[in-house]
């Protein structure tokens, strides 16, 4: 999670890891980890360039569960805080 305004950059730095002071229960960090562990085979580390190794049902399964993480991270965060999410692409870029 990124600070993207002078205010949160302050408050939490650019970059938020999960085990700052941002309040978010256990659960949601557990699954914001799970998530971020599937990210990261989105890509094919050998060809960075080249074609990413998931198919358009990981893509799709991944913003289900990207948009469901999203909507509770803004309910526990509430109103003082904008939080969006960024696709991580398609199947067939690359």
């Amino acid at each position: 999670m990124w600070g993207m305004n002078e205010a949160t950059q302050s408050a939490f730095g650019g970059y938020s890891d999960l085990e700052s002071s941002l309040p978010l229960s256990n659960e949601t960090k557990a699954k914001l980890i799970e998530l971020i562990t599937a990210h990261d085979t989105a890509l094919d580390w050998a060809d960075p360039g080249g074609p990413s190794p998931w198919s358009k049902n990981d893509f799709d399964k991944f913003e289900v569960e990207a948009h469901a993480i999203l909507k509770t991270i803004q309910t526990e965060l509430g109103d003082q805080f904008l939080v969006w999410y960024d696709p991580v692409g398609t199947a067939d870029q690359g």
